[in-house]
């Protein structure tokens, strides 16, 4: 399997692209990797060889509800970052951003140069945009592990998806999933007028990550 699937991304593929363009060539493999997926159905996940699963070759085959089956039956697939990665796109593909934004968190937070990888990949307009935002305006030290503050950024900017992202299922307990708990508890006091919790978890934000809470000191 994992000779025919490098055969297919390398020689039938560059082949393919020569022939009929890159779009077009993509779209005549479709089939193949098909074929090669539902051959694949039944093998268990394997970290050490995530690319010959069956989810990310239904991926390739741009069937993404197919992918999406092969992950659920990944056992905790929240908790793994390639079928973690995997089930994004096949929502995101089909359906946008809007139904997406829970997944986003948990998988900036496990797995944040994965999630910054597919981001560029996707290509989604909405997602481009604000990821250009946040690496223009947030500083956070300028290491890879940044795209984890991504989710707790988005609150800064954009409270409305706080109902969306507050779905996030609780990940390590990592310090940026900690500032995007308590951005989502700050917005919610604020809702709520209280001003003396309000200052307690600002201080509390304040002390955790100074560039977040600059962010959200910017908006008030």
């Amino acid at each position: 399997m994992a000779r025919e699937r490098h055969a297919l991304a390398q020689e039938v593929q560059t082949a393919a692209r020569q022939a009929l363009g890159a779009e077009a060539g993509d779209a005549w493999l479709c089939p193949l990797w098909a074929t090669l997926a539902a051959r694949c159905e039944r093998l268990p996940f394997d970290a050490t060889r995530a690319d010959d699963h069956a989810a990310a070759l239904w991926l390739r085959a741009g069937r993404w509800q197919a992918a999406a089956q092969a992950v659920q039956r990944i056992e905790s697939w929240r908790r793994i970052p390639a079928p973690l990665a995997w089930m994004l796109e096949a929502r995101l593909r089909p359906g946008g951003v809007d139904d997406c934004w829970a997944l986003l968190a948990e998988l900036a937070w496990l797995a944040p140069s994965r999630m910054e990888a597919l981001l560029r990949h996707w290509r989604d307009p909405l997602l481009l945009r604000l990821h250009k935002r946040f690496e223009a305006e947030f500083d956070a030290d300028a290491q890879a592990a940044d795209m984890a503050w991504f989710p707790a950024w988005l609150l800064t900017q954009t409270p409305a998806l706080a109902p969306h992202l507050a779905q996030a299922q609780p990940g390590q307990h990592s310090q940026a999933e900690r500032g995007m708990r308590l951005m989502l508890e700050l917005l919610g006091l604020e809702r709520q007028g209280r001003h003396r919790d309000i200052v307690q978890h600002r201080r509390a934000l304040r002390d955790l990550h100074a560039p977040l809470y600059a962010a959200y000191m910017a908006t008030r």
